[in-house]
């Protein structure tokens, strides 16, 4: 019986600490950490609820992934973003994430299009009231579910962390009309999809990428 607890215990701190990973990459993807705002430990692991240390394995684990970086002491924050980076992550987003959507259109279905409605929805919301924050969560629930649908996890993987990366500085889009007119590229990848057309997705994926590349490039 001894045997058995050593073996749980430490199973037990591990789902501690990639509970708290998965929690803080769900704040960058969905828009909760901004370019320019910092953060502390001490915040972050009480609003958790958590101690100190596996947020700080956390922020370890996103600062060597390149979306987080010390700020100074123990403030961290958003990477400036350089326009070589945004070189990088631009032309290795449209490579994985067109194969994603390449293979999503050949598994897509009616379910699967009812249920991509949704966050488009709320995409037209964000456009309506401005509302940045609204926009990135939408942004990244829509994309997703589409990137999901392909049914590649390992594909996924590869894709959450080129987004750790870039979606922080989609707030920066909030005063250019790009949410206006990355919603026309969304509504084109929601219908080429219904019609099966991958190669109608991928031009609206491509689109949709540059679209928001051409505006931080002014950016920064």
């Amino acid at each position: 019986m001894s045997a058995i607890r050593d073996r749980v215990l430490p199973l037990r701190k591990e789902t501690l600490q990639d509970g708290v990973f998965r929690r803080l990459c769900e704040l960058i993807l969905e828009g909760g950490i901004a370019p320019a705002q910092s953060i502390t430990v001490a915040s972050l692991a009480n609003a958790f609820e958590v101690s100190p240390m596996p947020v700080r394995e956390a922020l370890t684990r996103l600062t060597e992934a390149g979306a987080l970086t010390v700020i100074s002491g123990r403030t961290i924050g958003i990477p400036q973003l350089t326009r070589e980076r945004l070189d990088d992550l631009r032309n290795v987003r449209l490579e994985v994430e067109s194969a994603a959507v390449r293979w999503a259109t050949a598994r897509s279905s009616k379910a699967f299009l009812t249920d991509l409605a949704q966050p488009l929805d709320r995409l037209r919301q964000a456009e309506r009231t401005n509302d940045p924050e609204l926009y990135i969560a939408a942004n990244y629930d829509f994309h997703f579910r589409i990137y999901r649908q392909a049914g590649s996890p390992i594909l996924l993987g590869m894709i959450e962390k080129l987004w750790l990366q870039i979606s922080p500085y989609f707030h920066l889009l909030r005063e250019t009309g790009n949410f206006r007119i990355s919603n026309t590229w969304h509504q084109a990848l929601h219908d080429a999809l219904g019609r099966g057309d991958a190669d109608a997705a991928t031009a609206a994926l491509v689109a949709d990428i540059d679209g928001a590349y051409a505006v931080l490039c002014d950016a920064i």
